[in-house]
């Protein structure tokens, strides 16, 4: 199984899991750290997630990953929430955090700015509507996007 099908049945898995205990599954992302793979889960839940949840939630998680044996090597499970400047890496992550202040970095520029701020309005699996400080929306195809990061504190 490659990496990102791997991803995709982690998410089926873990989604109900964390769902139970009220709170919601940010990412999975699969990655190898020299000889082990490594699997990072990405949690979070109105009011943040604190380090006890995190734990209680990585025991459970690695037991119903264990059971259903879908890892046949040695792997090390990270479970956490996403920071304050959390760079955002998928759609899921994209549609998670609609509603949130970003900042984007372009690839090319936009009215001669590579880096906006704004409000993640809206996204998809192609790209993304983020809302300028003005109130002006404007799409982005993710392609254009270099890096688009959670942002704590928008000027305006």
């Amino acid at each position: 199984m490659n990496p990102e099908e791997l991803e995709e049945k982690l998410e089926e898995i873990i989604e109900p899991i964390v769902r139970d205990e009220g709170a919601s599954l940010v990412s999975v992302l699969v990655s190898r750290r020299g000889r082990r793979l490594v699997v990072k889960v990405c949690l979070d839940r109105e009011g943040g997630i604190d380090i006890d949840t995190c734990a209680d939630l990585s025991e459970e998680i690695g037991r119903h990953m264990d059971v259903l044996d879908l890892i046949d090597e040695g792997y090390d499970l990270e479970v956490s929430s996403p920071g304050v400047d959390r760079v955002l890496q998928k759609p899921r992550e994209y549609r998670h955090f609609r509603g949130r202040e970003v900042e984007v970095t372009l690839r090319q520029p936009y009215r001669g700015e590579y880096k906006l701020l704004g409000i993640l309005a809206d996204s998809d699996d192609e790209g993304m509507v983020l809302q300028l400080p003005e109130g002006e929306k404007v799409s982005f195809p993710y392609q254009m996007v270099k890096k688009t990061k959670l942002h704590a504190v928008l000027p305006w």
